[in-house]
């Protein structure tokens, strides 16, 4: 594809990006002329003179497309300086920050220069920013790799006792009423639809580790093409801690499923399906017991019964506001009903009862940077 097709689609993406937002926050902006500029330096530039928007083909070209959305709205928080405060020399200071408040802008983003070096993540953790999160998550890592150990008795224990750990830390945090260190963070998974395994392993990090999770889509601009995403909002740790889950059981699900594949016959898809299904709800069930007041089989465990995780987040007004800032017109939606092979579904159960969380919850950081300028 030409360089001018793709920035014409890119365009056109971005004006589409602009129309979402200004609903979404009930904004009223005049739709501007968008460029795609060639600049390293400049990530993103708002002339109001020309009521032109423009975003860099390398922001575009070496960040995903979450990232270009937050400058974006940067660079949208400058033209509400100019059309809705009527200062449009507001630079970064007051205006340009209540600007950024009515349009959800994340913190690293609202920068005057805006170094995004160690703040843009594409999956890898962000750093607790609070001493108490970064001892905790230390902690639970010990712990975590603890769970990989060959003694299942001795694995089982070192999970469990992580858990209990975030759930201390999670209500020490709601007794001090500290508000600090609340992160997103995008899982792309690369597929057009969400399949009902995935809402699963969603319901299981909403309902046991301590963030929000909201299903979107992403632009691919390489691709002129959309995905699903997984979105995990919560404190820093939290959101470490959750983005480990859920790469552990997509992982082994598609390894257990590869292993037992052939002892199921019938469609094939909604043996795996119903395979993967059975293989979470017993992975619930036995958090579900882990958290349980006094000692319970795994499988009379009720993994839909309100739990600790969900009560405190829908305590925590901060992390409410953090997701209402970024989200203000979420919606709930059900799941279709799905097909179930029993006894895929039946066997799994079992096996899910028996997993164990495990393996190293990574601190890596990818450095890349920019400028954001008026």
């Amino acid at each position: 594809m030409q360089r001018q097709d793709m920035h014409r689609l890119w365009c056109r993406q971005l004006q589409l990006e602009f129309d979402t937002i200004c609903f979404h926050y009930g904004l009223d902006l005049r739709p501007p002329l968008f460029e795609i500029s060639a600049s390293r330096r400049q990530l993103g530039c708002w002339l109001p003179e020309q009521g032109c928007l423009q975003i860099s083909e390398h922001l575009i070209l070496s960040h995903p497309w979450h990232v270009t959305l937050e400058v974006l709205r940067h660079e949208m928080a400058h033209q509400v300086c100019s059309e809705l405060f009527s200062s449009p020399d507001a630079g970064h200071g007051p205006d340009f920050q209540r600007a950024c408040d009515l349009l959800g802008v994340s913190a690293p983003f609202r920068r005057a220069g805006g170094d995004l070096a160690g703040e843009i993540r594409t999956g890898e953790e962000a750093p607790a920013a609070t001493a108490s999160g970064r001892r905790m998550l230390e902690r639970v890592r010990k712990l975590l790799a603890l769970a990989g150990s060959d003694n299942e008795h001795e694995a089982a224990l070192a999970m469990q006792r992580a858990g209990e750990l975030m759930a201390r830390h999670n209500l020490d945090l709601a007794r001090a009423d500290e508000a600090a260190g609340y992160r997103h963070l995008v899982i792309d998974t690369r597929q057009k639809i969400m399949p009902s395994y995935r809402r699963a392993i969603a319901a299981i990090l909403r309902d046991y580790f301590y963030v929000r999770v909201v299903s979107g889509s992403l632009y691919d601009p390489l691709e002129d093409q959309s995905y699903r995403t997984v979105e995990l909002l919560g404190r820093a740790e939290n959101v470490a801690v959750a983005e480990h889950c859920y790469r552990f059981l997509e992982e082994r699900l598609q390894t257990l499923w590869q292993e037992n594949r052939h002892r199921y016959r019938g469609n094939a898809r909604t043996a795996r399906n119903s395979y993967f299904l059975g293989l979470l709800r017993g992975f619930s069930e036995r958090l579900a017991a882990m958290q349980a007041p006094e000692p319970r089989a795994a499988a009379g465990a009720d993994p839909l019964a309100a739990t600790a995780a969900v009560l405190a987040t829908a305590a925590d007004p901060g992390l409410q506001h953090f997701v209402s800032q970024r989200y203000p017109r979420l919606e709930r939606r059900s799941g279709r009903r799905v097909r179930i092979n029993n006894h895929a579904y039946g066997e799994a159960v079992a096996t899910g009862r028996r997993l164990v969380l495990h393996g190293s919850v990574t601190d890596r950081e990818r450095k890349q940077g920019g400028l954001l300028e008026r």
